[in-house]
């Protein structure tokens, strides 16, 4: 996504009181808005040019404290995206998740948590749906609360409340404006071993935002309700090489328009494998289904080969080492294939029905000369294909960042 920096390695939670972050990152991306060759980038933009050079600067505050058995977590980042071509999609972005980690006693404790994210929507995920030219933000509010009751050392109860509310600053089809209650419980076997079997069963409700009444021309509903059951598990099998994965069942009804409900299993497995000390490889694929509402009407020209759906299944295959060259120097590579197919037509149409599949490929050196200091240069490369027009693109990008904590 051009939005964001390429990714870095995962923080640790830091060990002082406050903590202050810095970073910079310059990005050159040569397709910023995934837009298909077919697609004169005059009509979406104005401009003949499809790349631009962006520069995200980011500030974070960071707050973790222990008092007694309770520890809390505060973290605000405001990010800077300037855009040296497409300055109108320059934005600043407020960011902040906060965490209240609970203990009643020992053997009841879980954790209360709040988050808020503001970005640009992935504009491969918008591709023949709107002009370029209008930029779309997405907020998240996230409210989680959840609980564990250890009745002993191999047995957990578990429970949990969620609620979420999504909206975007301009009509998007693959995810309207909604918001999502949801209740959760389960149990968790914990082996002596450190590994963890857990089931849940989630119950949800959801609503589309600003939508009093259905869109009965277009089977656009104003609400849904979801029920997920899942098994996960976390196994290391030897010292070297540890196992998570899960396996769910998701059903999704709508209150008018039973041609927009889905059905489907999903999951995820994660394999990581040291086999010195110095290499880690993970192996991954995941499956899950997601709302993608689309009715033909929506195609700005006829580049753009029209398609209805619902759902969209999406299945990631993903391999990514990281070569630990020093103590302060490291090599990470990842490729992901991803295929996404496109369910739950609700208009007839002569076409068969869209399938995508992408390649992404990421290189990245880290290093870290001083302990405060955090440099980083990436190169990315997608491509996409698809049996429709108009779907496909290729982009490149190549990033040079570097981050200061205090």
């Amino acid at each position: 996504m051009a939005q964001q920096s390429m990714p870095h390695p995962p923080r640790k939670v830091p060990d002082k009181t406050f903590s202050v972050t810095a970073g910079t990152t310059f990005t050159y991306d040569s397709n910023v808005f995934r837009l298909s060759p077919l697609v004169n980038p005059v009509a979406l933009t104005g401009q003949p040019r499809r790349a631009d050079q962006i520069i995200i600067t980011s500030a974070t505050l960071g707050f973790n404290k222990t008092y007694s058995m309770q520890r809390f977590e505060v973290t605000g980042t405001l990010v800077d995206n300037r855009y040296m071509n497409f300055d109108f999609l320059d934005f600043l972005g407020k960011n902040y998740n906060a965490a209240w980690h609970w203990y009643v006693t020992p053997y009841l404790h879980g954790r209360l948590t709040s988050r808020h994210s503001e970005a640009l929507n992935n504009f491969a995920n918008l591709s023949g749906f709107l002009n370029a030219t209008n930029r779309n933000l997405r907020t998240i509010d996230n409210y989680h609360f959840d609980g564990i009751l250890e009745l002993n050392r191999a047995w957990h109860l578990i429970g949990g409340l969620d609620h979420t509310v999504m909206k975007n600053s301009r009509l998007t089809i693959q995810d309207f404006n909604n918001m999502v209650s949801s209740v959760e419980g389960g149990i968790r076997y914990v082996s002596s071993s450190g590994g963890t079997l857990t089931y849940r069963v989630r119950s949800g409700r959801g609503e589309f935002i600003n939508r009093p009444e259905p869109l009965a021309d277009v089977l656009f509903d104003t609400r849904f309700d979801e029920m997920e059951h899942d098994l996960r598990v976390r196994w290391p099998i030897t010292v070297k090489t540890s196992i998570e994965g899960r396996v769910g069942y998701l059903d999704r009804k709508h209150a008018h328009f039973s041609q927009r409900n889905f059905a489907g299993f999903v999951g995820d497995l994660n394999i990581s494998w040291m086999p010195t000390s110095k290499l880690q490889v993970v192996g991954g694929w995941s499956r899950q289904l997601s709302n993608y509402q689309t009715a033909p009407f929506a195609f700005q020209n006829s580049i753009y080969e029209r398609f209805s759906s619902s759902y969209i299944a999406t299945n990631r295959f993903s391999i990514a080492p990281t070569w630990q060259i020093t103590e302060k120097t490291a090599l990470r590579v990842r490729y992901d294939y991803v295929i996404s197919d496109f369910h739950g037509a609700v208009i007839p149409l002569p076409t068969e029905s869209r399938s995508d599949q992408m390649h992404s490929g990421l290189v990245a050196l880290d290093w870290r000369p001083l302990n405060t200091l955090y440099l980083s240069a990436a190169f990315h490369r997608d491509h996409r294909s698809s049996n429709h027009r108009g779907f496909d693109f290729d982009s490149t990008a190549g990033s040079v960042s570097a981050t200061l904590n205090f």
